[in-house]
């Protein structure tokens, strides 16, 4: 079983992934705004879930690249299981 620290801690990984598969030259009105690096520092430690700022912010950020469910289905979905413990 995975626990709630190795869930997080993968979510960092597939970030890392994603945010460096974007293209250079992206030419976007989204990179005006800041992805907060304290949130990624947290998930890299496993102490924190995603929050859902960063998920909205990831999904703007990311429209057009990757589609809404596919963000949902790696910061969103995974997190629901703890939520209600």
């Amino acid at each position: 079983m995975v626990t709630q620290s190795e869930l997080r801690k993968e979510t960092y990984r597939y970030l890392l992934d994603i945010l460096g598969k974007l293209p250079a030259n992206i030419s976007s009105e989204n990179w005006i705004q800041v992805i907060p690096l304290e949130e990624f520092r947290l998930l890299k430690e496993g102490v924190a879930d995603p929050s859902p700022a960063l998920v909205a912010l990831l999904k703007d950020l990311l429209k057009g690249v990757i589609n809404e469910e596919t963000i949902d289905l790696h910061l969103v979905t995974p997190f629901k299981k703890y939520a209600s413990e």
